[in-house]
């Protein structure tokens, strides 16, 4: 079947439409995890204020939060808190962390045995690219304590990881309400 002038140049056309339409879906979803981070990081900084042990702040807090879905569980509450307490503002926005899924900050904040172990595997998650599972990957190898990091190869992105993450998505959507 031979193709026509126009078909070439429809094809050509279609070509760069599906770039364009997959350059600003990464654009969005690195707009949507910043805003959900920072979302996150400020709700983190009421709940350290608010709450004291024993006054059952969290646990009210997340049920009056249903309706804004999973995102604003009682667990994920808590890792709110854990975020504001263990991340300055400043450094958030200095190593980039805005542009790391959630999912691996978390793993970060649970698999760290310090702030300063918190912070270098946020800086270099970020210089990297690394996806959760490299970032684990890196924890295993004990890449902080050695003081370098293994060279692992992976088809994951921190994009693909964002775009996994179904808290974004539930962020976005909820934001009707």
């Amino acid at each position: 079947m031979k193709l026509t002038e126009f078909d070439s140049i429809y094809l050509k056309d279609l070509q760069r439409i599906k770039e364009i339409v997959n350059e600003n879906r990464s654009k969005a979803m690195v707009v949507a995890n910043s805003a959900m981070i920072i979302t996150y990081y400020q709700i983190g900084e009421l709940i350290n204020k608010r709450k004291i042990w024993g006054n059952k702040f969290v646990e009210r807090l997340a049920d009056d939060l249903k309706e804004y879905g999973k995102g604003f569980s009682y667990n994920q509450l808590l890792r709110m808190g854990q975020f504001a307490t263990n991340f300055e503002k400043r450094l958030i926005v200095a190593q980039a962390v805005l542009e790391i899924p959630w999912s691996t900050i978390i793993v970060i904040m649970s698999k760290s045995s310090s702030k300063e172990e918190m912070h270098w595997y946020a800086a270099q998650a970020s210089k990297n690219h690394w996806s959760r599972s490299m970032v684990i990957k890196q924890f295993e190898l004990q890449a902080y304590q050695r003081n370098e990091i293994v060279p692992l190869t992976s088809n994951e992105t921190n994009l693909k990881e964002m775009i996994k993450d179904t808290l974004a998505f539930d962020f976005i959507s909820r934001s009707e309400v």
